[in-house]
């Protein structure tokens, strides 16, 4: 028997207010978290998330995650990253093209992202631990737990058993 989380749209309505101001804490204290830990402007994560979370699409697709993965510390092979191209990047994060190549072009002069050879950009290999970002998710996972924990007290989100 799996658990699986099911939102419950009337209890959403009925506290609007509290789930938008918890789910509006949790990605404000998220932005926070990660910006002080990689030094960006409101801008440069939205470019900066948005590369990262493109790199492993071609991994969270998979059925199972190879276990040497799960952890999420070790580098991936380089094949499993996919590069995301500026046009694509200005798509996903509705950002001006030419504001995101500007931007791209100055985090690439910092260290945050590298050209791939395929097209695009990418982290740079092995990003976590050289600027030890497992250390940012204890701090991201307690927001989320603390969030969690409002949307299930009043009944926005539950978990069931099938």
């Amino acid at each position: 028997m799996a658990s699986v989380v099911v939102t419950n749209q009337e209890k959403m309505i009925e506290n609007w207010r509290v789930v938008m101001t918890a789910l509006c804490n949790q990605f404000l204290t998220m932005h926070t978290t990660v910006a002080e830990k990689v030094d960006l402007g409101p801008t440069e994560m939205l470019i900066y998330l948005t590369v990262t979370v493109a790199n492993v699409q071609r991994l969270m697709r998979q059925r199972a995650i190879p276990p040497e993965y799960c952890g999420g510390t070790t580098p991936l092979p380089r094949e499993w990253v996919v590069p995301i191209s500026r046009n694509a990047i200005a798509s996903a994060s509705r950002l001006p093209r030419e504001t995101v190549r500007r931007h791209i072009g100055k985090m690439i002069a910092r260290g945050l992202l590298v050209e791939d050879a395929r097209g695009g950009v990418t982290p740079p290999p092995d990003i976590v631990h050289v600027d030890r970002y497992e250390l940012m998710v204890e701090a991201l996972m307690t927001d989320f737990a603390r969030t969690t924990e409002t949307m299930l007290r009043t009944g926005v989100i539950s978990i069931r058993q099938e």
